[in-house]
């Protein structure tokens, strides 16, 4: 269980924290970072196996090559690229393997849209970087309505948040407002 102090620690501080053998702080930014490379997996049309043999991949290069980045406020771009070359290479060696099976199809261009999941993908870490600067209410609550993998009803959030079922709604509504004009003084269209 990551303690909340690392939930707030930004990456530099992680980073440092990791380098000097701090368990926490590794799984603190893991999990950070666990839903931008799924979605960039996700983006590539890999299932959910190839997609968690990919998140395993980068978690291991990051691991093993952490030391090596130069500015540790850039984790996501490093990221975003070591998951989209891991992608260009999984999906390389399925083709591969699939063209044992006497299919002489033309091989699909592993830079296509490229650029398209790039935009896409910093884009998405934005909001989710903008969500964690909400208050931690509303911060919790855009986190279980949006980004949980297993979508609790209103009536499982509600008891989670200690509030009636019908302020469930209402109270998403003021969140959402104020994360709105967050990105919007952040510039994020």
């Amino acid at each position: 269980m990551i303690g909340p102090k690392y939930k707030t620690l930004g990456d530099s501080e992680l980073v440092s924290l990791c380098l000097g053998g701090d368990a926490q702080a590794w799984e603190a930014l893991i999990m950070r970072y666990k839903r931008l490379i799924y979605s960039i997996a996700v983006r590539f049309k890999f299932q959910s196996a190839d997609a968690a043999d990919v998140f395993q991949a980068v978690c291991l290069k990051m691991i093993e090559h952490l030391q090596d980045l130069k500015d540790e406020r850039k984790v996501s771009a490093w990221l975003t690229t070591t998951t989209q070359r891991q992608c260009i290479h999984l999906r390389s060696h399925k083709q591969r393997e699939s063209s044992t099976d006497e299919s002489f199809d033309e091989p699909l261009d592993p830079t296509e849209n490229l650029e398209e999941v790039h935009i896409l993908t910093q884009r998405e870490q934005s909001i989710r970087d903008a969500v964690l600067r909400l208050p931690e209410r509303c911060r919790r609550l855009i986190e279980m309505l949006y980004f949980d993998t297993n979508n609790p009803s209103y009536e499982e959030i509600a008891q989670s948040m200690e509030m009636p079922v019908p302020s469930v709604g209402p109270t998403r509504a003021r969140c959402l407002e104020k994360l709105q004009a967050l990105l919007r003084r952040l510039g994020i269209k």
